[in-house]
């Protein structure tokens, strides 16, 4: 019977011993795999409107660059280019890119979450500040309405290139976003950029007009902005900007920043670049706000 009892034991141990030791081979023999962080898709580079740019002697800008208005239509990329290329002679940490939602996809003011694939890598979004700027109320999170978002994508791939440590906010407005919503946000911006950040409105001008309608258009809007005339430009259609908001944002923000002045660095329009007085042109501007030290 001592006996019977034994052989019972033995084989209740050998039993539990076999039934733990496939978990312990596992266990030996697992890996940890990281899931991919989920980003936008390539979508938005086309090589045959990138071609760096490197900046002459006398090209290089005076003072701190803390905020910039660039195209988003790749046919100015040499336009783009110019003003990162700039930009990287003295490189920021934060970027903060404002658009317009050309499809007013979502809420009035949207951010992404996610970041950008490009050639170059990937350009992240700095999460600490969206999420601050998702604690004001005015902003949204939106991922699937930047997936074809052109005004913020197209810029992507020149942040990457020029600026590859740089991180960004994006944010896109619908365009009845008001004078005081673009207010408000120049106010919260202003905070975020004072020290190592610039403000990048990327907005296009006169749409749909004749190479000589669209330069009359320009010269309006060139005037109302001198002026500082905001009410007026929130007033003004798709024939003179294509954002007044995201305009206003980055003016106001400057004005919060002590810089009220900006160097227009270059005003031409798609058919003064494609030679063709024929077509339906859009108009491109690129300006610079700097601080001297």
């Amino acid at each position: 019977m001592k006996k019977l009892t034994v052989f019972f034991i033995m084989l209740c141990f050998w039993v539990a011993l076999a039934s733990f030791a496939p978990e312990t081979r596992k266990s030996e023999n697992s890996r940890t795999y990281e899931t991919p962080q989920a980003t936008h898709p390539n979508n938005f580079f086309d090589p045959r409107y990138f071609n760096p740019k490197t900046l002459d002697e006398g090209e290089t800008s005076v003072g701190r660059i803390c905020g910039a208005v660039v195209p988003h239509h790749l046919l100015a990329h040499r336009l783009m280019a110019e003003v990162f290329a700039r930009l990287q002679k003295n490189p920021p940490s934060l970027l903060v890119l404002l658009g317009p939602n050309h499809y007013n996809r979502g809420a009035r003011i949207l951010t992404s979450s996610l970041g950008w694939q490009t050639p170059f890598g990937t350009v992240e979004v700095n999460d600490e500040i969206i999420q601050q700027v998702l604690e004001t109320q005015m902003v949204k999170v939106d991922d699937y309405a930047f997936a074809e978002e052109h005004s913020i994508g197209n810029l992507m791939p020149f942040v990457k290139y020029y600026l590859p440590h740089a991180k960004v906010v994006p944010i896109i407005y619908h365009y009845d976003v008001s004078k005081k919503e673009a207010a408000l946000m120049a106010e919260y911006l202003s905070s975020l950029i004072e020290d190592d950040g610039v403000v990048i409105a990327s907005v296009d001008f006169s749409h749909y007009l004749t190479r000589h309608e669209a330069e009359e258009k320009d010269r309006e809007t060139l005037k109302i902005i001198e002026e500082g005339n905001f009410d007026t430009l929130f007033t003004m259609g798709n024939d003179h900007l294509d954002s007044p908001a995201a305009l206003v944002t980055l003016f106001l923000a400057m004005k919060n920043l002590g810089i009220q002045d900006f160097n227009l660095l270059d005003h031409t329009n798609s058919g003064i670049i494609m030679g063709n007085d024929m077509i339906e042109t859009t108009s491109y501007m690129t300006m610079l706000f700097q601080k001297l030290d």
